[in-house]
């Protein structure tokens, strides 16, 4: 609600709060008023957080600095949850990922920008990259399950409104980002099977393996 245009005493007391976790006066009236209101855009989320002010009882003063963020990511963290009780439900365990090892040789992290390219490629060794990937992939699935989430809730929406269109952007850019990280896991893997699956018979193998030792440096590249 506060990243889009609003009536400017809704505005500052969103903002306030996003910030803080302050719920002024104001902004308890103004939140009464939309939530009453089927015409308002944002009227589920003005719902629901009215009933958040009003489970605050009279401590309505400031939390801590960076509210909204903290907020944003037990949000998050809930999707999360809920998606993988869904997968279960319906028998889609996914199988569990290994921790990448702590140990291993020195760091290597290498990087180049190629302006007329517009290309950035990384030089890992094998453990950082490992890593490196551990990471990107679970991004990718908080992605996915926020994407499955803003979907099942534009579903609930009249056709054609403001917050059907809103929630289609949001899964078209999370469409976009979590098929990029996808893909960088996918190069990941490919190589990494590839590797796998070589023999000595293969002399250009043989030379690039050769060049790679020690530590087995794994060379990515993505756009930017």
């Amino acid at each position: 609600m506060a990243a889009r245009p609003q009536h400017p005493v809704l505005a500052r007391g969103l903002a306030r709060f996003a910030r803080t976790g302050a719920i002024s006066a104001e902004l308890k009236t103004q939140l009464r008023i939309h939530a009453r209101s089927g015409a308002y855009p944002d009227h589920f989320q003005a719902a629901r957080l009215n009933r958040y002010a009003v489970s605050r009882g009279p401590r309505l003063g400031p939390v801590g600095e960076n509210f909204g963020a903290a907020c944003h990511q037990l949000d998050r963290a809930d999707l999360m949850l809920a998606d993988l009780r869904q997968r279960i439900w319906e028998g889609q365990i996914p199988p569990p990922q290994a921790w990448p090892e702590t140990d291993g040789p020195p760091v290597i992290a290498l990087a180049r920008h190629d302006p007329q390219s517009q290309t950035v490629s990384f030089i890992l060794d094998a453990t950082t990259a490992n890593i490196a990937l551990f990471a990107i992939a679970g991004h990718a699935g908080e992605r996915e399950a926020h994407l499955r989430e803003v979907q099942r809730h534009a579903q609930n929406l009249p056709e054609g409104s403001y917050g059907r269109a809103n929630r289609q952007a949001i899964a078209a850019r999370e469409t976009r980002i979590a098929a990029r990280l996808r893909a960088v896991e996918q190069a990941y893997r490919t190589a990494i099977d590839r590797d796998a699956t070589s023999t000595p018979s293969e002399p250009s193998r043989a030379l690039r393996s050769a060049e790679l030792q020690p530590g087995r440096q794994i060379d990515l590249e993505a756009e930017p």
